[in-house]
């Protein structure tokens, strides 16, 4: 999460959007009394908040920075949930490979927890998206261009987290209807109101 008084925006980080690259970059643009969240693991300090987690919700913001929720141009990133799991499952697989040895759909069939990675409850309050813009994953670069936020093309030229995947498009790892179906279920809300399909 990111609160920017210098350039009057708010960043809330998503889960498997690049949240820590877009976190990493922002952070170099950020003023002294500016709040972010970071990301040690990540090269991304801490700055003026005390709080670990850096998946901080609208409504948590909201109540701790009212003014700032209503003025500043608020705004987070969605991914299509089917390549957002199979982007948590190289990232599981690289930091805990022992529970991902029988591979992805039972890793996601077997995932009671699966329900987490859907960050619906980050930007909306009452069911409803409260922020200013939801960008699109699919389109980030192109997506950063159109928002009152500083971006000089760094997403073209770097993903922290790119090398945890191997280069191949999602649906190759859908080799189970029941594993597509889970994670329908799971992302049901998002995939409504963004349009997400297979």
């Amino acid at each position: 999460m990111i609160i920017s008084h210098a350039h009057n925006f708010i960043f809330i980080k998503t889960r498997k959007t690049a949240g820590s690259s877009i976190e990493n970059f922002l952070y170099k643009k950020l003023g002294p009394d500016d709040i972010c969240t970071g990301s040690p693991l990540d090269g991304t300090p801490r700055l003026n908040h005390p709080i670990e987690d850096g998946h901080v919700s609208a409504k948590w913001i909201k109540q701790h920075y009212p003014y700032e929720f209503e003025n500043y141009f608020t705004f987070a990133v969605e991914r299509n949930p089917w390549d957002k799991i199979v982007s948590f499952f190289y990232w599981y697989r690289n930091k805990k490979p022992g529970k991902t040895k029988n591979g992805f759909d039972e890793f996601v069939i077997n995932n009671k927890k699966l329900e987490n990675l859907n960050d619906w409850k980050m930007y909306t309050l009452n069911n409803k998206v409260v922020l200013d813009k939801i960008l699109r994953y699919e389109d980030i670069h192109n997506e950063f261009k159109t928002i009152p936020v500083p971006y000089t093309d760094e997403l073209l030229k770097t993903f922290i987290k790119t090398e945890y995947r191997a280069n191949r498009h999602y649906k190759q790892m859908y080799t189970k209807t029941s594993t597509k179906n889970k994670v329908h279920r799971s992302f049901l809300n998002v995939i409504d109101e963004f349009t997400y399909s297979f």
